[in-house]
């Protein structure tokens, strides 16, 4: 439903220690480790701009590939 609202970016946080990443990535997202950031800026706005999870918790996310 998202990708049909033409969302960019889909991107969530779980605590680290309930192991959801391997849930997450078999969903199509990236899954950081915890404590982790990616750089969302260059792509939206050509400036760096981090995006992660706080602590004790991991950061998934998944861009629209359309």
């Amino acid at each position: 439903m998202y990708w049909q609202l033409d969302f960019m970016m889909l991107y969530g946080q779980f605590d680290a220690g309930r192991a959801l990443g391997p849930f997450y990535a078999r969903s199509g997202f990236t899954v950081l480790p915890p404590g982790r950031t990616t750089d969302i800026g260059y792509v939206l706005t050509g400036r760096p701009i981090g995006l992660g999870a706080g602590p004790g918790e991991q950061l998934f996310y998944c861009w629209n590939r359309t």
